[in-house]
Formats: structure tokens, C-alpha cells, sequence
């Protein structure tokens, strides 16, 4: 969070200041401080303000000397500096250069919620320098610590009047944020929106852009001729899920800028167009799924609460993996599953993360509910189930939690279709032991004790393993299912199942003895597929 007016008062080059009005807008963020020399409402100052429809997060330092007995021309000055999104005036020299404070502009000020403060009245001895060094220093150094700077540059977004919450004003704020030019391009680089830092860098920069974009090519980053010097042309990343109408580019003096940074940037401007743009309906909401799989509670948080989630109650994660490489973004799929999934749950999360389409929502802390919410989406599954393998982790208590659900799912959902074909949805049950099969299987060791029980059953009757693995993988160890999928009697089953208690020692249909049984057939299943 960057410093704000009421921190700044607090400072020691404050000492003895008086905030006059204005006291709603406290809690405003300061970016830069700039001096207000002419004051005088003229034609050249129209023109300013024209041509600088949006400053940004200035606080004003001013002793009003040009208009020092005109209040009409100080009140025009608030009015227009306040248009631009500057966030208060300092007033230095009252009692010197300017006599007195108006009540009228004191008024104005609480009207605009816009912080009037008054440095300490008929001192000679204060300058300038000391409240712009002492707080330049100090937004410096808060932007040295801020680690994630999307929220807090948005939450000054909702703070601006309606007419100035729009890209240029966003892109104006980033460039300002982070001292760097911000370039808004369409594929084709036609349409091309630039706000350039500092701003004097447009007028040598304005007319290589575009080439410098078309010469990018498939390459993230272009290093370009500025002035005298080097400078570095990024693309940042394009977000998952984002269709990419629009690519978003910085342009930094002198050095390169840091991956986190590129990311942010991308997440700003695709955040405002959801929550600002007319578009802004659409159920994605990538930014706070990457976050909560990424286990970055901070940045979940302050999402969430620009969203209003609770993203407490998410406890349900369901992954879809697709089946075939290439498969792209389907809006469509989303806003089914988003209504599917709304009939049981409140919120819901879906959004693409990497390839995969992910669903989080809040679960009964039934396990027969939750069972039953699988089962009233059977419909949805079996038309989705020939293009993704189906995953649902239940009782995600952390972000943590999550993270690893992800991390394993991805890596073992091949392993744990291979176990389970003829499953719509896997479970996390599933998943884990996909997973510690695959670890047994790397080690040879491991593995060669539960081998011989497949050798054993082998060597004595060919029809032994296959019906423990139907019995045990595919008909969850009840007989008659397994005889269904073996096309035999039941009491073919019992059987069998009798021969290899007295061929292994171990009891099929009872635990722990069926466990060694089912390691060894899911094992044999893993190898042979």
C-alpha cells in the first residue's frame, strides 16, 4: 500500500501542520508532489488541464501567490486539480503571501472530500524541499516493500469520479506507478493507446512504436534506441483464459523490468476491464483461482475482497484435464458449468488455470450431500467425460491444501484414469494412490513383493488376476458387480475369489489382507496399459 495523506501528516517536515478540510479523503494514496506556481485562470491553463485530462494521486504544494486575494481563482484551481485526480493542496506562507484562508474554499474542500492542509502560519523559515524530499522518499520506500500493487492501484480506480475510471486513466496511474511507459496494442498493432514515462519520451518515441511492436515478432522483450540511450520493450504475459483481444506492453529506460511486475501489469488491466468494462459479466475470474492455487494468500485476500468472495467457504475444488492437446478457451463451457454449478453452490469459482478448467465451490460438510451433488451432475460429466478427465477434491481446508490437490492431480490424473477407465469422476482417493503406485513402480525394489503375488496367481490360473482386478479396481470389491463386468455367474466369482485367499493367505474382501491384493493388480494394471 502506497503512503497516504494521513501518514504523510505524520511526518516530521509536517510538524505543525493542520489539515483545514477535507478529512474524507485521508485515506488517499500519494504517488508524487508537484508545485503550483501560476494559478491565474487563463486560456494557457484551460489548456493544461485540456491536454492533462488525468494527473494522478499528486499532492499540490502551493503558497497561491498569484491569486493570493482572489478566492474565486483559488476555488477553480481545487475544482480543476481536483478533476485530474490530484489528492490535496499544502499551503505554505499563510499570514505572508496569503493573508487568510477563505471559508469558501474551506467549504469546497469538504464538499470534494479533498485534503486542505495548512503548513504553520507566518513562518518564513519553511521551504519547499523539505516536504518533497522527506515524502518522495517515503512513497519511494513504500514501494520498495510492496510486493503486489494490482488492489491497491484499483482500489484508487473505485475511488475516482465515473468519468475518470477509464484505460487511459489506468494506464496513466501504472506508468506513474511504476516509472515506466505503458503501451495498450490491438494483434495488428493498429489500435495503439501509449502513455509514456516521462512524458517529454513521446515525442521522440511516437513514431518508431509501431515498427518496434511489429518487430517483436513471437520475442518477449526488444531492446530499442531512446535518446541517448538503451531502452528495453516487454510484452507481459498473457493471462490463462484470457482470449487476448488486446496485448500489454512496458517500456522502461535503462533497464529490463522484473517478471512479477509484467504479470501484474497484465492482471491490472484485464481486472479493470472486468469490473469497469460494459464486458465486465463474464464469470472469470483466472486472477483469484491463480492465487489460490498458488498458495499467495495475500494476493487472494485482497482480490477477494474486491470481488466481495468469501473465499473461506471454498472447500471444493474440481479440476477438468483435458484429454487432447490444443483443446482452447471454451466460454461457453464455462458459463454451463458456472450454471450447473450455482444450483448447489454459493460462490463459485471457475476459470482456466495453465490448460486445465477449474471449478471451486463450497460443499456440504456431508459426505452423503456431496456424493449426491456428484450425482445430480452425472448429465453435465458424461457429455464433458470424452474430453476431460474429471477430477473433485473434497474438504479443502487451505490454500495450501489446494496447491498440493493441483500439483498431484496434474501429475498423477493419467496414472488414476489408467486405474479407474470406466470412473466419470475421480476422487482424491484416487489421485493419492495413482500417485503412490507411481513411486512404487519407480522403485524396483518396492515393487518386485507385490509382483510376485501377480506371478503367483499367473503360474496357478489365468483367470485369477483379471477377476481380482475387476473385483477389486472396478466393481469397488462387490461380487456382483465384478461378475457383470466378467460376464460370469456369481458364484463363479465367490470361486475364484476363494482360490486366491488359498493360493495367497489373503482375504479379497477384507482389509488389511485385501490391501496387498489391490496394490499388486492396480500395479499390473499401470504396467500393462
Amino acid at each position: 500500500m502506497s503512503i497516504t495523506i494521513a501518514e504523510i501528516l505524520k511526518l516530521p517536515s509536517m510538524n505543525g501542520a493542520e489539515l483545514l478540510a477535507g478529512r474524507g479523503g485521508l485515506s488517499r494514496a500519494v504517488e508524487a508532489v508537484s508545485v503550483l506556481e501560476y494559478g491565474d485562470v487563463t486560456e494557457e491553463l484551460e489548456q493544461f488541464f485540456q491536454n492533462n485530462p488525468f494527473e494522478g494521486n499528486e499532492l499540490v504544494i502551493t503558497a497561491f501567490a498569484s491569486i493570493r486575494g482572489d478566492v474565486d481563482a483559488q476555488c477553480a484551481n481545487i475544482r480543476r486539480y481536483h478533476s485530474v485526480g490530484a489528492v490535496g493542496f499544502v499551503l505554505y506562507y499563510v499570514g505572508i503571501l496569503m493573508p487568510e484562508i477563505s471559508p469558501r474554499l474551506i467549504a469546497l474542500c469538504d464538499e470534494l472530500d479533498f485534503p486542505l492542509i495548512c503548513m504553520p502560519k507566518g513562518k518564513l523559515n519553511l521551504r519547499y524541499s523539505e516536504a518533497i524530499g522527506e515524502i518522495m522518499f517515503e512513497v519511494f520506500r513504500h514501494r520498495q516493500r510492496e510486493g503486489y500493487f494490482v488492489s491497491d492501484l484499483l482500489d484508487r480506480m473505485s475511488g475516482l469520479p465515473p468519468h475518470q475510471r477509464n484505460v487511459d486513466a489506468l494506464l496513466r496511474m501504472l506508468s506513474d506507478h511504476l516509472h515506466v511507459s505503458v503501451i495498450l496494442a490491438d494483434p495488428a498493432n493498429e489500435d495503439v493507446t501509449a502513455v509514456f514515462w516521462p512524458r517529454a519520451l513521446e515525442e521522440s518515441v511516437a513514431g518508431s512504436l509501431k515498427d518496434w511492436l511489429g518487430g517483436m515478432g513471437s520475442r518477449t522483450q526488444l531492446e530499442v534506441r531512446l535518446a541517448e540511450g538503451t531502452g528495453y520493450l516487454q510484452r507481459c504475459p498473457l493471462l490463462s483464459g484470457d482470449p487476448g483481444d488486446y496485448s500489454v506492453y512496458l517500456l522502461k529506460y535503462g533497464e529490463v523490468v522484473p517478471e512479477d511486475v509484467l504479470w501484474q501489469s497484465s492482471e491490472l488491466i484485464r481486472l479493470f476491464i472486468h469490473i469497469w468494462n460494459k464486458d465486465h459479466g463474464k464469470f472469470v475470474t483466472s486472477e483469484i483461482v491463480r492465487a489460490i492455487i498458488n498458495d499467495q494468500v495475500v494476493q487472494m485476500n485482497r482480490l477477494a475482497k474486491l470481488f466481495h468472495i468469501e473465499v473461506a467457504q471454498l472447500n471444493q475444488m474440481w479440476l477438468f484435464h483435458p484429454r487432447h492437446s490444443g483443446q482452447k478457451y471454451d466460454d461457453a463451457l464455462i458459463r454451463r458449468l458456472f450454471d450447473q454449478f450455482q444450483r448447489f453452490s454459493d460462490p463459485v469459482l471457475i476459470s482456466y488455470y495453465e490448460e486445465n478448467l477449474v471449478v471451486f465451490t463450497h460443499a456440504s460438510q456431508r459426505y452423503d450431500e456431496r456424493s449426491q451433488m456428484v450425482e445430480d451432475m452425472s448429465g453435465l460429466v458424461t457429455e464433458q467425460a470424452g474430453h476431460y478427465d474429471i477430477v473433485c477434491f473434497d474438504c479443502l481446508a487451505t490454500t495450501a491444501d489446494v496447491r498440493q490437490a493441483y500439483l498431484d492431480s496434474t501429475q498423477y490424473v493419467g496414472a488414476a484414469r489408467k486405474l479407474y477407465p470406466s470412473k466419470q469422476v475421480l476422487r482424491a482417493s484416487d489421485i493419492l494412490f495413482a500417485g503412490q503406485c507411481q513411486q512404487i513402480l519407480a522403485d524396483g525394489k518396492n515393487a518386485a513383493q507385490y509382483l510376485r503375488l501377480l506371478s503367483q496367481m499367473e503360474e496357478s490360473n489365468p483367470v485369477l488376476l483379471p477377476t481380482a482386478e475387476a473385483y477389486l479396481l472396478d466393481a469397488s470389491s462387490n461380487m456382483a458387480c465384478a461378475a457383470k463386468r466378467l460376464f460370469v455367474h456369481l458364484n463363479t466369482v465367490k470361486y475364484r475369489l476363494h482360490l486366491i485367499q488359498d493360493l495367497l493367505g489373503y482375504v479379497p474382501g477384507k482389509m488389511p489382507d485385501a490391501f496387498p491384493l489391490y496394490l499388486a493388480v492396480a500395479l499390473h494394471r499401470l504396467m500393462n496399459q
